[in-house]
Formats: C-alpha cells, sequence, structure tokens
C-alpha cells in the first residue's frame, strides 16, 4: 500500500523525521516533484509546455527586431 503525503514545508522536516522512526513506514524518494498547476505563475506554466515556449520565444524575439503590429481598437 502507498501513500502521498502533501506536507506544507515548515511541517516537513518534523514529519519525516516521525515518519523515520516508524519501523513499519519504509520512505522512498521522489524522483520528480512536479508543481501544482494552482503553484504555478503564468510564465512557468505557460513555458513548461516545449511548443508554448519555443512560440513565445519566438515573439520575443520578434518584439527585440521590432517586428510588431498595432492594432486600434473600437472605442464604445
Amino acid at each position: 500500500m502507498k501513500y502521498t503525503l502533501e506536507i506544507p514545508d515548515q511541517e516537513e522536516a518534523f514529519v519525516l523525521e516521525f515518519l523515520r522512526r516508524l519501523t513499519s513506514v519504509k520512505l522512498t524518494p521522489m524522483r520528480h516533484r512536479t508543481a501544482k498547476p494552482a503553484e504555478m505563475d503564468t510564465t512557468e506554466y505557460l513555458l513548461s509546455n516545449p511548443a508554448n515556449a519555443q512560440m513565445l520565444r519566438e515573439s520575443i524575439a520578434q518584439l527585440r527586431r521590432g517586428q510588431t503590429v498595432t492594432i486600434e481598437l473600437p472605442q464604445e
């Protein structure tokens, strides 16, 4: 049986030490610790997808080269 615990950072050391002292508990480090989408800011989220990251980098390069388009929005 496996359990996953989400522990606040400030309590991590205490909980890990407690679990280490229990002889019936085996701790296995997680290979990847992925952030939940709610914890990512917008930039991290967009850059997490390789296709999005490439398009964003190209857009930034176009902006730096001065290749921009100005669109006037109608006033209401």
